[in-house]
């Protein structure tokens, strides 16, 4: 038998009954019985250097490089490298947001689903160009900007570098999301550097799988600022970043801070004219702690509108405040005397909405021991009814009978504050999926769209609705034969604006 192998590791491997060596990496090839190749990484202590061994870890993650496990040791890692380079693949592809893809709020209408895409991907096309200027051609930075030097220094022809930044600042990005790549900062990303290289090569399995060379570098753009600011010391700050009104000269550099200090998904974070539009009508406001490696993290932002609080934000930028802030988002907005603005629009709930929806969502049920935000994840239909103060009976058939239907739910009935069903991230399919019997109307339309039912097919076991139903045209056109259905085919109860 003839084995081929280029580790010094070698763990036993079992293939066709026959045990036989097998190198540390996870590929290899078996050309019969008599002759078996084994190919694979090495271990990490063994690369030349860290980015060298981060390069091998790359390429048995990611398909797209089409780099075979063969060329994944420490001996042939660099012909893997070239290869790419050679090819001019680095730079070839990277994913645009589909708008299709997109985890949306049922509220938020088409046309801005649409255009707040299409500004997200230009802006993922201005940023990576920028980047890739850099990595393509660093020289020419470091004879413009003298302050470059140390930098370019560092990443001209070094290839397996280049590979690892680009990775890097590429990596959060996907069709199905709205992050947009970090902006170039030249300290930022050669203090970063030097961290990973001076890494022992004994360390490098552990040290570089977390914080990551992304974590790092987007740790050393905030920290950097804020050490500016005085607040390095701490390991929870709010930030207060003045209007462009009240900026003066600073303004450019106030709309650099809301970038650098914006989370990923921000809208603050996709260009730097959404970082300027923040700062038209008001201040902006953003908290930040550090995590578990004590790295900083915006935890939540607010902009302000007219002298308000006009929308506040967490990590998943979907208009829900995270539970565990909403007390301290509460107490800075008191304790710096702030006012927070109450009218609903197309674009969703504003500050003080937001707080009672969070509010809500942290309710707990003593008797199941589960909260409005557990409900909903756990997609229970008859508790979410029971926290929306809707009559709920449960059937023989594990079917529910409810007193009436309105995706509606009133926060605060003396100020006449209501929010559709959907701003508590409920889905209204899967709410109604079990609903047998509606006693009472089932009202899909409001003169308001904002607080239309937002069903995509009609509830599938629903037989009975003993009152109305009222419904927009498209609705009825999409589910006239059902509607006519639960209503026994009787027109007076059917209601079509």
């Amino acid at each position: 038998m003839e084995l081929s192998v280029s580790n010094s590791y070698i763990p036993m491997y079992r293939t066709n009954n026959l045990f036989v060596s097998h190198p540390q990496g996870k590929t290899y090839e078996n050309k019969g019985f008599d002759s078996v190749k084994f190919t694979g990484k090495s271990l990490p202590s063994l690369y030349n250097s860290t980015f060298e061994f981060m390069v091998s870890e790359i390429f048995s993650r990611n398909k797209k490089y089409q780099i075979d496990g063969s060329l994944l040791s420490a001996s042939k890692i660099s012909q893997a490298i070239k290869k790419v380079f050679d090819d001019n693949s680095l730079f070839s592809f990277y994913p645009e947001a589909d708008v299709q893809k997109i985890k949306w709020k049922n509220y938020i209408p088409e046309d801005i689903r649409e255009f707040s895409i299409n500004k997200i991907n230009d802006a993922r096309r201005l940023r990576l160009k920028e980047w890739r200027n850099f990595l393509e051609n660093p020289e020419e930075w470091g004879n413009s900007y003298p302050k470059y030097f140390k930098l370019v220094k560092k990443v001209v022809g070094n290839k397996s570098l280049k590979l690892v930044i680009w990775d890097a600042v590429t990596s959060e990005i996907k069709d199905s999301n709205r992050h947009i790549p970090v902006p170039f900062n030249a300290q930022a990303l050669y203090e970063t550097i030097k961290d990973f290289e001076s890494i022992e090569p004994k360390l490098r399995a552990v040290r570089c799988a977390k914080p990551s060379f992304l974590d790092i570098y987007t740790h050393r753009l905030r920290d950097n600022l804020l050490m500016e600011m005085n607040l390095s010391n701490n390991n929870e700050i709010w930030v207060k970043i003045p209007s462009i009104k009240n900026s003066g000269a600073d303004k450019a550099k106030n709309v650099s801070v809301v970038e650098i200090l914006s989370y990923k998904n921000w809208c603050t974070r996709s260009s730097a004219d959404k970082a300027e539009d923040a700062l038209k009508d008001g201040n902006f406001y953003v908290y930040l702690c550090r995590d578990s490696s004590h790295i900083w993290q915006p935890m939540a932002a607010m902009t302000t509108y007219k002298g308000k609080v006009d929308q506040i934000q967490g990590p998943e930028n979907n208009n829900i405040i995270p539970v565990n802030l909403v007390e301290k988002i509460k107490n800075y907005i008191t304790s710096n005397h702030l006012v927070c603005r109450s009218n609903v629009t197309d674009e969703g709930p504003k500050a003080y909405q937001q707080i009672l929806i969070s509010e809500k969502l942290s309710e707990f049920d003593s008797v199941i021991k589960k909260s409005f935000s557990k409900a909903i994840k756990d997609n229970d239909a008859c508790t979410m009814f029971k926290f929306l103060g809707v009559d709920v009976k449960s059937l023989a058939d594990n079917m529910l009978e409810i007193d009436s239907y309105r995706p509606v739910y009133s926060l605060n009935s003396l100020k006449g504050i209501n929010v559709p069903y959907a701003m508590f991230g409920i889905n209204e399919d899967i709410l109604l999926k079990n609903v047998k019997i509606i006693k009472g109307d089932m009202v899909l339309y409001n003169k308001n769209p904002i607080y239309n039912s937002f069903i995509n097919q009609f509830p599938p076991n629903l037989i009975k609705v003993t009152g109305k139903v009222i419904c927009t045209q498209k609705q009825y056109k999409m589910f006239f034969k059902d509607i006519n259905r639960v209503v026994g085919n009787n027109k007076n109860r059917i209601v079509v604006h």
